[in-house]
């Protein structure tokens, strides 16, 4: 039991140092920050800095933005989710399903979360129940499937101390 515990604080303290993992996705095109802000008499003050990226295929652009600020360590957050058209910049909404999950990707684990998605008035989706247990280097990934076609966003966000 003492050695489970203190391979655990090592694995720990090694994978999630300030210099782990890219600042930009690898595969879609680099998050970069958007200026977008609510429109006016939105239910609740977004906080976070929105985030978005290009599908792997550029289908669609994922634009993200946390409901909190800073993202917390190992407590539930929910985030905004809109997918647009990369051309008109119109809601995106040629799919059959959407989802959203967070990667570690350096220590090749995740969420062990389903996040619950609600459609907005805006077109926008509320995911609810994101949680990062660590600190380091994340990947959000927002997946579509439109019958057998799959696609994703990687959007990479850092949890820092």
């Amino acid at each position: 039991m003492r050695n489970s515990l203190l391979t655990l604080l090592a694995l720990t303290a090694l994978g999630c140092g300030p210099d782990e993992g890219p600042a930009a996705n690898e595969a879609g095109g680099s998050a970069t920050p958007s200026k977008e802000t609510p429109a006016s008499g939105a239910a609740e003050e977004v906080r976070g800095e929105t985030l978005e990226a290009s599908s792997s295929g550029g289908t669609f652009l994922a634009r993200v933005t946390p409901l909190v600020d800073p993202i917390p360590m190992n407590e539930a957050f929910s985030v905004s989710l809109s997918l647009l058209d990369p051309e008109t910049g119109a809601p995106f909404t040629d799919y059959d399903e959407v989802s959203i999950d967070a990667r570690m990707p350096a220590h090749k684990h995740g969420m062990l979360r389903d996040v619950g998605l609600t459609p907005q008035e805006d077109g926008s989706m509320r995911a609810d129940g994101l949680l990062l247990h660590m600190y380091g280097h994340w990947e959000l990934h927002v997946d579509i499937r439109k019958g057998a076609r799959f696609e994703r966003a990687q959007i990479s966000v850092r949890l820092q101390y």
